[in-house]
């Protein structure tokens, strides 16, 4: 188990009912590269759900269509071909920029897939909905990233003043609840 998933388990306890866990080789076949390690264990240790009832991982298989890794990586990646032919400046390539995480304002939080790296060193990065030419990136993984936002240890301009929400232990409700 990825260290920061371990830690995230720690701060924001996980549901004690979960799913069957993803067919990790057919969902990797089926987008056509691998997955981090710690998004795997994220979403085995989780399912899907939201942290603070505002950020949601996208998951294989969610039953929200726009929260399933496939269609949100998908969805994502036409937006941010968008960006690109608009003349936007773009962190990366648009190859390399993957959806990850989307919040309720329509922020959206990307693996930075740096040619030759191994996906366990992604690092991410985040598009606001009200931010357009503004990417943040943190130099981390995405559990990484969680536990750092969650803690306040890094604050994303782009969210929600309020998220996490100030003075309260960080929440996961997962999806159906």
């Amino acid at each position: 188990m990825n260290q920061y998933v371990e830690r995230l388990a720690r701060m924001v306890p996980p549901p004690a009912r979960l799913s069957a866990p993803p067919n990790w080789p057919a969902v990797e076949r089926s987008l056509g590269f691998a997955l981090p390690g710690d998004y795997k264990d994220l979403v085995d240790r989780y399912g899907p759900g939201r942290f603070d009832d505002f950020l949601a991982v996208l998951a294989p298989g969610h039953p929200v269509p726009r929260l399933d890794l496939s269609r949100g990586v998908a969805e994502a990646a036409d937006t941010v071909r968008a960006y690109a032919s608009s003349g936007e400046a773009l962190p990366a390539p648009v190859d390399n920029l993957t959806a990850v995480a989307l919040t309720d304002n329509g922020d959206t939080v990307y693996w930075l897939r740096e040619p030759g790296s191994a996906p366990d060193r992604w690092r991410v990065t985040v598009n606001g909905a009200r931010d357009f030419g503004e990417w943040h990136l943190f130099d981390g993984c995405l559990a990484h990233f969680l536990v750092a936002v969650l803690n306040r240890e890094w604050v994303v301009p782009a969210f929600a003043d309020d998220f996490p929400y100030p003075d309260v232990a960080p929440t996961f409700t997962p999806y159906g609840y």
